[in-house]
């Protein structure tokens, strides 16, 4: 039978130690954690499926999570204990790794959230089966959330050895990052090149699948709002706001999307992006379906979106994408740029809507719809375009 003394942390000569807290708090936290301390490792803890562990009011530096284990339906909870928990803007607010079925959670009210982290909230170290909500996270260095295992020349970081899961993002305000993205989830690249015992080694990145980020908030975004790469299958990103990205990113060219997308199987639905820095949305991968979204005064294209046939001429047959019912109104460029070739059944573009200033390209074509060439199978159906002079 599980232990339910509720524990909390005190510094004692250098030495960590163990007592207990009063019992109207015991139903609420089986660990507090002081705002002095600053590792959580499951193992010197006893820490056990199920368990929560509160953070102690007030500010506090970086926090490092490691080896914190719950179980399916059973997970650790780390939260804020009784008041607003605060770190100042740094490198990093909170690492975790080496942990699974972890939620890290701040609590939400008319006062603002439970939890304001001023810096980068980073899952690595081969985690998976994490959600992160209700967190504030401001004036990150880089990327507000960072969750990527990079490889390394440990065989447990490659791809065939490693596939990120269950991971869960949702009810987060992000904004101010300060070069990088809102979220930056996945490994951008295909490979990287080591060298492992002296031997030129060329490594796989892992890929992710059952991946949902919903509900979120972001404003003042660096570079891209959203960023998922490396995606394997089963990945949502819902009803998301995004504002302005794009505000100062590390690459003015690429990095300055609402949302950025690689891999496959991935359904994008009922987002705002409104001014985005470059393309409302940047999408690389096969049976993409983009359904329900609004896209307003992109800086570039409202959407545009290829796949891996259009970079390898011997693939052939990928999965079509899906283009229904969503509203771009005055991109700078094309409401949908679609370079998607090859697919083995026509891209669908239904019931969308584009607003625009009537401007047309070098063909003297409205900038509606743009495909590469007649490889980009594809059928339209019941589409609107409207002009409106500003």
């Amino acid at each position: 039978m599980k232990d339910t003394k509720t524990l909390t942390l005190t510094l004692i000569s250098g030495a960590l130690a163990l007592c207990t807290i009063p019992q109207a708090l015991a139903a609420q936290c089986n660990i507090v954690i002081p705002s002095s301390h600053h590792l959580i490792d499951g193992n010197t803890l006893g820490v056990v499926a199920g368990d929560t562990i509160c953070l102690a009011a007030g500010e506090r530096g970086p926090l490092r999570i490691r080896n914190v284990h719950g179980e399916a339906g059973n997970p650790v909870v780390i939260r804020n204990e009784d008041g607003t928990v605060t770190t100042t803007p740094y490198e990093y607010s909170i690492a975790v790794e080496h942990s699974s079925q972890l939620r890290i959670t701040g609590s939400r009210d008319e006062a603002g959230y439970g939890m304001r982290l001023g810096g980068t909230v980073g899952i690595g170290g081969l985690s998976e089966y994490i959600e992160i909500d209700n967190l504030e996270i401001y004036r990150a260095r880089f990327a507000g959330l960072l969750i990527k295992t990079d490889p390394t020349c440990d065989p447990a970081t490659w791809q065939e050895n490693f596939t990120m899961r269950g991971l869960r993002v949702h009810h987060n305000y992000i904004h101010d990052t300060e070069t990088g993205e809102g979220m930056y989830i996945g490994y951008t690249g295909k490979s990287r090149k080591l060298e492992c015992d002296g031997v030129a080694t060329t490594v796989y990145p892992h890929k992710l699948t059952d991946v949902d980020v919903y509900n979120n908030t972001l404003e003042n975004i660096g570079a891209d709002g959203i960023q998922l790469n490396s995606v394997a299958s089963d990945a949502s990103i819902r009803n998301n706001k995004i504002y302005r990205t794009g505000v100062s990113p590390f690459d003015p060219k690429y990095q300055n999307t609402g949302i950025q997308v690689g891999g496959d199987k991935v359904t994008v639905t009922g987002n705002l992006i409104y001014r985005s820095g470059g393309n409302g949305m940047m999408l690389d991968g096969d049976g993409l379906i983009i359904h329900d979204n609004r896209i307003l005064y992109a800086g570039e294209n409202g959407i545009f979106a290829r796949n891996p046939a259009q970079q390898d001429s011997t693939i052939s047959g990928g999965e079509a994408h899906v283009y229904s019912e969503n509203l771009i109104v005055h991109p700078a460029s094309y409401g949908i740029k679609l370079y998607a070739v090859n697919t083995a059944t026509p891209n669908l573009i239904k019931e969308n809507t584009i607003e625009d200033h009537g401007q047309r390209d070098a063909a003297n074509r409205p900038m509606t719809y743009s495909y590469l060439n007649n490889n980009v199978l594809r059928q339209e159906l019941n589409n609107r375009h409207y002009v409106v002079e500003q």
